[in-house]
């Protein structure tokens, strides 16, 4: 189809609504094929959590309807290699019902998973227009590069870089990066909330999500409380930390087995800081939960872990906090922040470019508050940005949105 044609093609929102909703109603009907499917990959409640995710997403489309007036020609999808069915909908499903052409591409330590996920849900009868590819990432950059206007990229900036390159300037580039979402437990918070909150956050799939805190903030008028109730829940959890075969576990194998090699030289690097748990299976990708407690005084922690890694900062005084805040490794990755309490040095983060109201959370989190249909990431580059026309726009993404936005409304809407 040329281009010309392609931007006289309408998107049928009410169809799309339909399909949107009906591949919802499937999606609840097969949960539990969907968990079986999923059991060689990852923890039985992360593939529940994603299949409601999902349906909220799908039922909730016409919060996006004004994004869907005309298609594009075509949008390309590099997936995580976490939350495969979640970020099918949100990257792949959706960006369809928009675009003549789509394809995604799952990472390659995802495929055999994929393949089963893929039959399960039937996406190649249910989405004509979606196109899974299971070729190397360089055939399919190469098959891809002139034939697409969009691209959703999930995974490091740097990762992004290479990919961006073979694709035209004229392409929108929508990277989804890492951020350190710290938690901030002041000396006013509720520390049940709190405890609750960073269980949540930092288990979730192993500690594979980009939601997952680099450093979790504590006042240290709270941090024994703090420390000692997060203890005690972490040892209830022992027993359901293990194979992703058990539907009872909710902490299983590092989806990267090589990453646990990396993790067992972080802990060594970190060891002196050491307060529990720490074991970890090269063999099988095991890290068990782990935390280690290091005074900000000492320096904030910006590396991520991609592990079930507690790691607790104390602080003295509400202005410390700029000690992590401003510390010149923070803004590139500025994302969310969480705070249990008051704080306000946090709130006089709004009066910078790193944040804005909807990046900072007020005793609650990322897995309480994210919803597919409503922008998400951080006013951080390597958090989250748009290249439109090879200019960097940082700020949180939405593809339908940013779709719509750029390529769409620029060229002017017959809508």
């Amino acid at each position: 189809m040329t281009r010309s044609a392609v931007r006289s093609a309408l998107v049928d929102f009410p169809a799309v609504r339909d399909r949107a909703r009906a591949f919802a109603a499937t999606l609840r009907e097969r949960t539990p094929e969907i968990v079986r499917g999923l059991s060689g990959y990852q923890c039985a409640n992360v593939a529940v959590d994603e299949v409601e995710r999902s349906v909220d997403l799908l039922e909730n489309l016409h919060l996006n309807r004004e994004h869907f007036r005309e298609k594009v020609g075509g949008v390309t999808t590099f997936l995580p290699l976490n939350q495969p069915l979640y970020a099918t909908v949100c990257f792949g499903v959706v960006p369809s019902f928009m675009a003549e052409d789509t394809a995604l591409r799952p990472p390659t330590a995802m495929h055999p998973h994929y393949r089963a996920l893929a039959e399960v849900l039937d996406l190649s009868a249910r989405f004509p227009e979606l196109h899974v590819s299971y070729d190397d990432k360089e055939e399919f950059v190469a098959e891809r590069a002139h034939r697409t206007d969009a691209v959703v990229f999930t995974g490091t900036p740097e990762n992004a870089a290479k990919v961006r390159r073979s694709f035209p300037r004229r392409t929108l580039f929508i990277l989804n990066g890492s951020g350190h979402n710290p938690l901030v437990v002041t000396e006013t918070a509720d520390v049940e909330t709190a405890i609750a909150s960073a269980l949540r956050v930092v288990l979730y799939n192993q500690g594979q999500d980009c939601a997952g805190p680099n450093a979790i903030l504590v006042h240290r008028e709270r941090l024994v409380e703090f420390r000692e109730a997060l203890l005690a829940r972490l040892r209830e959890v022992e027993p359901r930390v293990g194979p992703y075969a058990d539907p009872a576990n909710v902490v299983g194998p590092n989806t990267d087995p090589d990453h646990a090699v990396k993790m067992v030289r972080r802990f060594r690097d970190d060891r002196g800081f050491w307060v529990y748990g720490g074991e970890v299976n090269p063999a099988s990708g095991m890290i068990r939960p782990t935390v280690f407690e290091k005074d900000l005084a000492l320096g904030g922690n910006f590396r991520e872990f991609f592990a079930p890694v507690f790691f607790l900062q104390p602080y003295d005084d509400d202005a410390d906090l700029r000690r992590y805040f401003e510390d010149q490794r923070y803004a590139a990755n500025a994302m969310y922040v969480s705070v249990f309490g008051d704080s306000p040095y946090v709130k006089s983060l709004l009066d910078t470019p790193s944040h804005d109201a909807d990046s900072i959370l007020w005793d609650t989190d990322l897995h309480l508050t994210e919803r597919g249909y409503l922008p998400y990431g951080g006013q951080g580059p390597a958090a989250s940005c748009l290249y439109v026309d090879g200019v960097r726009v940082p700020g949180a993404t939405l593809p339908q949105r940013d779709i719509h936005r750029h390529l769409v409304a620029r060229r002017g809407s017959p809508c």
